[in-house]
């Protein structure tokens, strides 16, 4: 989000919200600091693990073959947990150069528009990524390397992800339809 876009969204988030786009936008927020801290956590975990395994190589001279495999499957969660938060503060990618030029109107029909396409891959995300775990569950698929773990269980972060996403554009249509700004600013972006 650009400096114009954070001014404009701080002024169009003092609307006042109707009570269920309310309570609904604060039950998510909610639940993406419980998956922020999810993603934090997976962001530290793997720190330790990599530079476990640094330490373990060269100075033991015994590498740990298991630690890229369990770093990859938490680079997934990572971003599972994150990619929703970072959507619902405006903090992917978004191609300024187009929207700027636009009106105030036709930015929050992109925005619409650009939320409504999120809703529809995320219920993509939701029902393939669950019928691919329920097969892998299925079959009794497992990792391949040395920890052998069920491949339905990791696969599983993808519909969760997918989940959240949703939940993401739900609360961002949500709010441009009550008058607000589709994205939450955070108080350190208010100054």
């Amino acid at each position: 989000m650009n400096t114009k876009q954070a001014y404009l969204s701080s002024q169009m988030n003092e609307i006042k919200l109707p009570a269920f786009c309310r309570i609904f936008s604060a039950a998510v927020a909610g639940l993406f600091t419980v998956a922020m801290a999810l993603s934090a956590v997976c962001v530290l975990v793997a720190l330790a693990l990599i530079g476990y395994s640094v330490v373990v190589r060269y100075f033991v001279g015994a590498p740990s073959l298991w630690i890229d495999e369990v770093v990859g499957f938490l680079v997934v969660g990572i971003v599972m947990f994150g990619a929703a938060c970072a959507l619902r503060e405006g903090r992917h990618i978004g191609v300024d150069l187009v929207t700027e030029l636009m009106s105030p109107r036709w930015q929050r029909w992109a925005q619409i528009w650009s939320m409504s396409v999120v809703l529809v891959l995320s219920i993509f995300l939701i029902v393939n990524g669950w019928q691919t775990a329920m097969f892998s569950k299925s079959i009794g698929m497992v990792t391949q390397g040395y920890l052998e773990l069920p491949m339905y269980q990791l696969q599983l972060l993808i519909p969760l992800g997918g989940f959240l996403l949703a939940l993401a554009a739900i609360d961002s249509l949500l709010r441009l339809a009550c008058g607000a700004s589709a994205f939450v600013v955070n108080e350190e972006e208010k100054h």
